[in-house]
């Protein structure tokens, strides 16, 4: 079974030893057993722990560091219940080498920045500690190893931080309240056949959180946090034998546990008959049904096993894309579905099929679903698809197996996890490929098919139906959903039918145009061509990756420049005709065209630009530009698109009044933007009335119908040639008039001003959402919006010490800088916190006082180090992505800056001290243009 969200593959790892040989290329014996990735060191601590180390250089300088215990909720007692993740807590709340808040210090003071850097997760059959720390420093990362031992040996659990803590997990479960959980809660028990699992969710009894006796989570510690159920994962830039001899040496002490508890595994048992719930709720705005089909899950171990794997996946795939096409007809019977095979929780595997469903048509979109499923299962897929798929599928590992050694730390590191924590496997790149490539012509549509009888059983199925309370009426009832189940066998259908027209993307190249202007900037090797046409193409040719380019184009104009009578159109446009395909193939096709092929490209119209995001393969560089250039001059009028994007749009704003978090956020929008016609939420009746399939084509053709004055960036791992022929052939071509300018137009988008105070009653959460901002306007800048990030970055430390560490208060809390020249110079601080209602005012207090006082009196010296080392790691290492660059490139080009003008980031950092957040504070923290709003519940 390979995991389904994961989109690395990966295989087994050996059951002993430190290196597995490498994977032999004959793939004739299936019987054979997957090798390990010869490029992890796995072994086991004669005290039972077990360790799997990489060598990995994407970033530079960097190891990602996890503590994984083969523990979680579904082992605590019933005196326990949320204590698994409360331990977790206090991980970061005192160890035998750091005191409470020494260690989140420490980790700061490197650069290491909590939450992003510096995490934990529980789940119910795991706990993970993440650490993310820099690999040039060997005292460093001495003592980040110190700190993985100490959460597996070393936790003080005091019992006054026991008591600090209790209200930070308490407002942990109180921020995650709402819809969602409550109807996650009840539906637990239904799909787990009323396992353990449903009276052990990871967060607990509030109950327990706040009373239970101190021993019952230091008795949790002793009885799990043991070797033997313990795993490091280490991968990053360092030396693989090297970090290996380190964990012998510092984790081989940890002490083997006597008479240690046995670590059961829980099951779910097999049901021996379908059921189901429907679950209704105030405040959720979608209805949505999920179908599980259930089965014991089996260990991917031999090359028969993954061969297995590998049809699941051609298999589940395919009928997605079956699904997925009938969402792009306006009269699909569902908004949007998707199926897989994969995990499921504890013992079982399943087959999900999931949907979500039109509020007038609930019946009808639950039988589609099904039917869906049901006729793959009886007349199986087209010999076409299958071709199609298994391209997509071998092209897929081609970019795993070309990349191998730029992919991030963290996808091993989450393949090396599931590995121990569910056995799933664990192979290199270069096997998937080869296995893939020399298995995949082998498969036949027989063998595809036959996996419907594997999985499309007919007793341990679960079917969940979630909608909002005032559509009961139009539910089906439990014992009917299980009628559409069992009924499916009896539907009459027809097979499916590959409406696959035998289309050429480009029949004929257009014309090339003319280069008027080359110019080059040495410092950053940034080329840059001016065409006849208008059109400017930047190109910026990296190593950061071994054979991906990115593309961005962008031009001033957006939606701004159409009439207010026309604004839902305008603003849908780039939306609709994205999904509408080009040149006469509709979208269907187009992605049939290209499936197997590493290409993407997408048009955008947002506020105040018109946009073009795009990406490929050196092979596929030709189909990109081709793509690019038909998204100018054939684009699609597609009614079946528009139709299914109308009411997809109208569903997503529908009821959207009923959710507490939406309501609040668009009373926000109204008052701040004076309830401008184009910067609060749409509602449904105006999506139905405005928006208009002629005014969308319309709308983007204008846009798109002269290129004059487009830029396009590209960055990766290309020949310049290569780029120029191509930019001449098919954006040199592009239609223009160059004597016709675009520009942004200023709407009158104007942000309210002076001091405004509101609160909002609604939901039935105990729970209030505290938004406090302050606004103005100043002379735009890059460096200011750094500052601005800067002073958010530094308030939000103070804040977590104050109002979680020490108060208690919060869970997290939210804080951001913004700044925008259009369409005038303006800025934004905001601070956001969820809390206890009644603890609203203290915590408002609270802020103000820290800003008071980095007004008064800056920020401390530890604190000014710790932003600056942060700072100086993260642009170290954003310098090694294309993004980065297309960002910093559009950046300097827009503001008539060379392209190298950021590279005194250096200088820059090494400038900030506690004055620059003194008068940053002093100045973007203004109380006379303040503005505050608190969501409470209505009783």
């Amino acid at each position: 079974m390979i995991r389904l969200v994961k989109t690395l593959s990966v295989a087994l790892l050996s059951l002993c030893g430190t290196v597995a040989t490498q994977a032999q290329t004959n793939f004739s014996n299936l019987e054979q057993q997957l090798p390990l990735d010869p490029s992890v060191l796995k072994g086991t601590l004669d005290n039972g722990l077990t360790y799997y180390i990489k060598e990995n250089s994407r970033p530079e300088d960097k190891a990602e560091l996890r503590l994984v215990i083969n523990a979680g909720s579904i082992l605590e007692d019933e005196d326990q219940l949320g204590l698994a993740h409360f331990v977790e807590h206090m991980a970061f709340n005192g160890t035998d080498s750091f005191k409470k808040n020494e260690l989140i210090d420490y980790l700061q003071s490197i650069g290491v920045e909590f939450g992003a850097d510096l995490n934990a997760h529980t789940g119910f059959d795991e706990t993970v500690y993440k650490l993310t720390v820099p690999t040039d420093d060997q005292e460093i990362f001495d003592t980040s190893m110190q700190i993985l031992k100490d959460w597996a040996g070393g936790i003080t659990f005091s019992n006054e931080e026991i008591d600090n803590e209790r209200g930070v997990v308490a407002e942990e479960l109180r921020a995650r309240s709402g819809a969602g959980s409550r109807m996650y809660d009840q539906s637990i028990p239904v799909i787990t056949n009323n396992a353990r699992y449903a009276s052990r969710l990871p967060i607990g009894s509030l109950d327990v959180i706040m009373n239970s006796d101190y021993d019952a989570m230091k008795r949790f510690y002793r009885d799990w946090y043991r070797p033997d159920l313990m795993a490091l994962v280490l991968v990053g830039d360092f030396d693989a034998k090297e970090a290996e001899a380190q964990v012998k040496e510092l984790f081989s002490d940890l002490d083997v546990v006597s008479e240690a508890k046995d670590r059961t595994v829980y099951k779910i048992e097999t049901s021996k008959k379908p059921v189901a719930k429907v679950i209704t709720d105030e405040e959720t705005q979608k209805t949505t049904v999920a179908f599980y089909f259930k089965k014991e899950h089996e260990k991917t171990l031999s090359y028969k096993d993954y061969k297995t794997s590998l049809l699941e996946i051609l298999y589940s795939g395919m009928l997605r894309e079956r699904l997925s096409e009938i969402t792009q007809d306006s009269d699909a019977p569902f908004l949007s579905a998707t199926a897989g095979i994969g995990f499921f929780l504890g013992n079982k595997d399943s087959y999900y099929l999931r949907a979500d469903l039109k509020e007038n048509g609930i019946e009808k979109g639950i039988k589609a679903v099904i039917a869906e499923s049901e006729r793959a299962k009886r007349f199986g897929f087209t010999a076409s698809e299958l071709e199609r798929y298994k391209a997509k599928v071998l092209q897929n590992a081609t970019l795993f197996k070309t990349e191998s050694d730029k992919i991030p730390n963290r996808v091993y590191v989450e393949a090396l996890i599931d590995n121990f924590t569910f056995e799933d496997p664990v192979v290199s790149e270069d096997f998937r490929f080869d296995f893939y490539e020399q298995i995949l012509p082998t498969i036949t549509l027989e063998e595809v098919n036959a996996i419907a009888n594997t999985w499309v059983n007919s007793t341990d199925v679960a079917v969940i139906l979630n909608a909002a309370d005032k559509n009961a009426s139009k539910l089906p009832s439990e014992a009917q959903l299980l009628d559409i189940l069992d009924e499916a066998g009896t539907l009459k259908l027809q097979p499916y039918v590959d409406n696959m027209a035998n289309v050429a993307l480009m029949k004929t190249k257009p014309q090339a145009g003319k280069l008027s202007k080359t110019s080059y900037n040495k410092k950053v090797d940034v080329t840059t061509w001016k065409f006849e046409n208008g059109v400017t193409v930047i190109v910026k040719p990296t190593t950061f990756q071994n054979d991906m380019i990115a593309v961005r184009g962008f031009r001033p104009g957006g939606s701004s420049v159409a009439p207010d009578e026309m604004y839902v159109s305008a603003r849908e446009a780039g939306r609709i005709i994205s999904e509408s395909g080009v040149n006469g193939i509709s979208n269907v096709q187009l992605q049939k065209l290209n499936m197997g092929k590493d290409v993407s490209v997408t048009p955008y119209i947002n506020y105040y630009d018109e946009l073009i995001s795009a990406s490929s393969n050196r092979e596929d560089l030709e189909r990109m530009f081709q793509m690019i250039h038909l998204y100018f001059t054939a684009p699609n009028k597609d009614a079946n698109t528009f139709g299914s994007h109308k009411k997809r749009l109208m569903s997503l704003y529908k009821d959207s009044d009923d959710n507490p978090g939406s309501y609040f956020e668009k009373v926000i929008a109204k008052t701040m933007m004076n309830n401008h016609l184009r910067a609060i939420p749409l509602e449904e009746e105006q999506i139905e009335a405005e928006l208009n399939l002629d005014e969308v084509f319309a709308f983007y053709k204008d846009r798109f119908s002269n290129a004059n004055e487009f830029t396009f960036i590209l960055s990766g791992n290309f020949d310049p040639d290569q780029i120029k022929e191509l930019a001449t052939t098919y954006l040199a071509s592009l239609p223009s008039n160059v004597k016709e300018k675009s520009n942004w137009r200023d709407i009158g988008l104007r942000r309210a001003t002076g001091k405004i105070e509101k609160t909002v009653k609604k939901g039935i959460d105990d729970k209030a959402q505290v938004d406090m901002r302050f606004t103005g306007t100043l002379d735009y800048s890059p460096e200011k919006l750094k500052k601005l990030n800067l002073l958010a970055k530094v308030l939000k430390i103070r804040l977590t010490e104050e109002l979680r560490e020490n108060m208690g208060g919060v869970y997290g809390v939210r804080v951001s800088g913004f700044t925008t020249d259009r369409p005038y110079d303006w800025y934004r601080m905001e601070v956001r916190f969820t809390c206890a209602p009644e603890n609203v005012e203290a915590l408002k207090q609270k802020v103000f006082e820290e800003i008071n006082a980095m007004k008064k009196n800056g920020v401390s010296q530890e604190n000014v180090a710790k932003i600056k080392e942060a700072e100086l790691s993260n642009t170290e290492e954003f310098l090694k992505y294309d993004s980065f660059w297309i960002s910093k490139i559009r950046e300097a080009y827009e503001l008539g800056r060379e392209y190298d003008s950021f590279l005194n980031y250096e200088e820059e950092i090494a400038k900030i001290d506690s004055d620059f957040f003194k008068q940053a504070a002093r100045t973007y923290f203004d109380e006379s243009n303040y503005a505050e709003f608190i969501l409470l519940p209505e009783k």
